[in-house]
C-alpha cells in the first residue's frame, strides 16, 4: 500500500490535517505521531555540541565507532 509522510510545524497542525484526511473517502488510514525532543534531550544535545566545539579531537568518528560496535557483535 502506498503512503505519504507529512511533517508539520506543530502538533495541532498535524491533528487538523488528520481530521481533513479522515473526511476524504479515498484515504485508508491516518496516523498522527508526535516526535518532539524533550527539554532533557535538547539540553544533552546542546551540551554535547559545546563539548565538541571545545575539543573536536576528543570525539570519535561515527563510522569508526559503528565499526567497533559491529565487530563486537
Amino acid at each position: 500500500m502506498p503512503f505519504i509522510h507529512f511533517k508539520t510545524e506543530t502538533f495541532e497542525q498535524a491533528q487538523m490535517l488528520e481530521q481533513l484526511l479522515n473526511n476524504i473517502n479515498f484515504v485508508h488510514d491516518v496516523e498522527v505521531n508526535k516526535f518532539e525532543l524533550d527539554d532533557f534531550t535538547i539540553s544533552k544535545l546542546e551540551e554535547s555540541a559545546a563539548l565538541y566545539k571545545k575539543n573536536p579531537n576528543s570525539f570519535k568518528n561515527w563510522d569508526d565507532a559503528k565499526k567497533n560496535i559491529l565487530d563486537k557483535i
